[in-house]
């Protein structure tokens, strides 16, 4: 047996059972992490005297040595060595450090938070890269708190690139652990995870302990920061988010919305649909005060073809489209192959730079807009390149995404946004879409099949597609997990909230699901972040009462907090339909998800309504 310890934890290892055990002695609480696996030998285990630490010597297929060194207060730091040529495919180590009883939640970072039980028996478990938008985590963290929302512990993947979580089940309970992927074939680097320790403070603590942390490693600077740089910028704080399609690209329809009482918006269209606006659209959004920009996708490629290019000739703005282009512009696998799902061809970043800037100066010719989203930028996940002509690690794939986004910014001086808020692109992306959606559970089985009442629908009518545009009915799924308030936790709003502006996915905008619209404008309230819309004229007329109802309820609030840090999140009500957001400014709002009346500190929170402690006050 061999021990290191201070004043708050001590660690003990049994080589007899291959076992650590770290006890939390601030309230007398026992972490057991999983026995190594015997697939692994134990070459060597002993203590570092002097260090505080603990070393592991392992044999077998991939030869390494692990250091646990006892940091500061809590800290446990994992760092994982070998010769950096050692080849490897994938070391899943060290085991995970699971719940010791049912009384638990792990936070999972997929997209805003998830606080999900132990013992969930629907949740989708499965092995998921960090930073991809299908359900691995946005932030390079996951954690696990008591059901008292007190003690737990947070574990922070410092060398996140090549790594993947694996969620899994044991004895009835889901527990956590990483696994740790080749970089281009080789160990080739150290790489370290940090267990940190929390007495009290549930998941706001840990959420509070990443902040400092994340901002500096992903050079994250507040939205209020860059205002001086980006002026633009106050368009979208505090306003709806709008996609505009079909016969709402006009002038005339940005004033009928002017005139509605939709005052503050930043609208978007997508080049990919007709029609493509007029020329006077932008200069007649940004006489009217909105925000104007459009969706540019620089991820994906198509072969040529005799259909593509004729579209091409149609849609000059076409995306995915690089005639003559495909072979330079495709990461490559290692066996030369490429990168694909079903919507396209996977590009390198670091070889799209030049096609990037002919289309931005092609659009910007004919709109000269805002902003520029930037779709899938952060979502697709991170990939290897082993073309000689632009190779990539995945590390290496992130940074050239960054990049990307930071000569956009430079060049054209304009902000930009990106779907999924993925750590590494805090500091340049300033509004993101689809971290309101927790993307493991909004699109299962029941959604994809046509003529359902839950069919989410398809991009194939080129004017008005009916993934957007259309209304659909949420699934139990849906229910259970994406708009559950048992279940939800900004955790993305407690670390980023004043970084970045943050929305649902707009293929499940807040009008997607009429039976919840309320729900998911409630949700909008409490975390003081975006709605998205999207419509053509037709919709908007249809539903123009309800449309203006929402944007009175919800923006009003949000932009008295837009630029604020969220400080404090709070469940009020023991099944969690009453719940407290605070910020830096002062300010909190209580958000009523119930179908009662609640009573707290003399104030009557109205059900499925919200009062501000102002309001409250008055």
């Amino acid at each position: 047996m061999i021990t290191i310890e201070n004043k708050y934890v001590s660690v003990v290892f049994r080589e007899s059972t291959r076992q650590l055990s770290i006890t939390d002695k601030r309230i007398g609480k026992v972490w057991k992490q999983k026995p190594f696996p015997e697939t692994i030998p134990l070459v060597d285990s002993r203590d570092i005297p002097g260090e505080n630490s603990l070393f592991f010597t392992f044999a077998g297929k991939i030869p390494f040595t692990m250091t646990i060194a006892l940091e500061q207060e809590a800290d446990l730091l994992y760092t994982l060595s070998s010769d950096a040529g050692c080849p490897m495919e994938a070391l899943a180590f060290p085991p995970a450090i699971p719940a010791p009883d049912s009384n638990h939640f792990i936070l999972q970072t997929d997209s805003e938070g998830l606080l999900l039980p132990v013992d969930d028996c629907g949740y989708p478990l499965e092995q998921q890269p960090i930073f991809r938008c299908s359900g691995g985590p946005g932030m390079a963290w996951l954690g696990m708190t008591d059901s008292e929302l007190e003690s737990g512990y947070m574990c922070i993947y410092e060398t996140p690139f090549d790594a993947e979580i694996n969620l899994s089940k044991t004895d009835g309970l889901i527990d956590f652990s990483i696994v740790w992927l080749s970089s281009l074939g080789r160990f080739s680097y150290d790489r370290k995870i940090r267990f940190v320790f929390f007495d009290r403070g549930g998941y706001v603590a840990q959420c509070k302990r990443y902040r400092p942390y994340a901002w500096k490693k992903n050079n994250v600077a507040s939205l209020r920061s860059r205002l001086d740089r980006f002026p633009n910028l106050r368009k979208i704080l505090g306003a709806v988010h709008i996609y505009v399609w079909d016969d709402a690209r006009n002038k005339e329809f940005l004033q009928e919305m002017k005139d509605s009482g939709i005052e503050k918006a930043l609208i978007l269209w997508n080049p990919n649909h007709h029609p493509y606006p007029d020329r006077d659209f932008t200069p007649a959004a940004k006489d009217l005060g909105y925000g104007v920009g459009n969706q540019e996708l620089f991820t994906d490629i198509h072969p040529d073809t005799q259909e593509r290019l004729e579209r091409k000739k149609e849609m000059p703005l076409l995306l995915n489209c690089y005639p003559g282009k495909f072979e330079f512009l495709t990461a490559k696998t290692k066996d030369g192959g490429t990168y694909s799902n079903q919507f396209g061809t996977y590009v390198c970043p670091a070889a799209i730079r030049n096609e990037m800037i002919k289309r931005i100066n092609q659009t910007l010719a004919d709109y000269p807009q805002e902003t520029l989203f930037l779709d899938v930028y952060q979502a697709n996940g991170l990939y290897e390149c082993y073309d000689e002509r632009h190779p990539l690690t995945r590390e290496g794939y992130a940074k050239n995404i960054v990049d990307n986004m930071k000569f956009i910014e430079d060049t054209y001086g304009m902000f930009v946004g990106s779907e999924f808020g993925a750590d590494y692109g805090a500091g340049h992306g300033a509004y993101v879409y689809g971290m309101m959606t927790l993307q493991r559970t909004w699109f299962d089985s029941l959604a994809t099949v046509p003529g359902s009442i839950y069919y989410i629908g398809d991009w194939k009518n080129g004017r008005r597609p009916t993934i957007m545009l259309g209304s659909r009915t949420a699934t139990p799924a849906y229910h259970k997990y994406a708009l559950n308030e048992y279940t939800r936790v900004p955790l993305y709003e407690l670390v980023y909230h004043d970084a970045v502006v943050t929305s649902w996915r707009w293929e499940d905008c807040n009008h997607h699901y009429p039976e919840i619209w309320w729900k998911k404008d409630l949700f909008n309230v409490l975390y003081g972040n975006a709605p998205i819309w999207s419509f053509d004229q037709q919709r908007f007329t249809s539903f123009k009462t309800t449309f203006v109802a929402s944007y009175q309820k919800v923006i009003l609030w949000v932009q008295q907090v837009c630029l604020d840090e969220m400080t404090d999140h709070l469940f009020l009500s023991e099944d969690h339909v009453v719940q407290k957001t605070s910020f830096s400014s002062g300010k909190s709002v209580i958000v009523n998800f119930g179908s009662k009346d609640y009573e707290y500190e003399g104030m009557t929170i109205p059900a499925q309504d919200y009062v501000t402690i102002s309001e409250a006050k008055r």
